[in-house]
């Protein structure tokens, strides 16, 4: 028998915490919700994800001030900090994280370089916690190093709860 994996160990702590979680996702297209999804049965703790592309979703769906997009971009802390508070709004969770970055190849500038990528966890009642890390993968290894780093980074924060 293999061991479970990091997404198995997540959905597992979820159950046995008696939470729910969420995603928003942006430059990861939905490949952390796909991950989770792959679990048996993952839908009693894991209730949705948006995944808000452009702008304009951000906004709408999650609901992203224009402002903060306007001055502090889609990739940036300010932003992803507003995804996750309104993912965890939008599917009524105790648990939230979102992502926006520019996995590449392009579309990278001198203030927001080709693997940037910036996550929001946010947790009823806690601060949200954000990140910005700098992958230096090809799109692929970035959009599956921020994925691995979501569930990483929540089983750290659910594990404390």
């Amino acid at each position: 028998m293999k061991p479970p994996s990091k997404a198995e160990l997540l959905i597992d702590l979820l159950r046995n915490h008696n939470a729910t979680f969420c995603t928003a996702e942006s430059c990861t297209g939905g490949n952390i919700s796909s991950v989770l999804t792959h679990i048996p049965g993952c839908s009693d703790v894991f209730k949705g994800a948006a995944v808000t592309y452009c702008n304009e979703a951000k906004h709408n769906v999650l609901g992203v001030k224009t402002e903060t997009l306007d001055t502090y971009t889609a990739v940036s802390l300010p932003t992803v900090k507003e995804m996750a508070e309104g993912a965890m709004k939008l599917y009524n969770t105790d648990y939230a994280a979102s992502v926006s970055g520019c996995a590449g190849p392009g579309g990278g500038t001198e203030e927001i370089p080709v693997g940037t990528i910036c996550f929001g966890f946010a947790a009823k009642g806690e601060d949200t916690i954000v990140e910005k890390i700098l992958f230096t993968g090809d799109r692929i290894e970035n959009i599956n190093a921020a994925t691995e780093h979501v569930i990483d980074k929540m089983i750290e924060i659910i594990s404390k709860a």
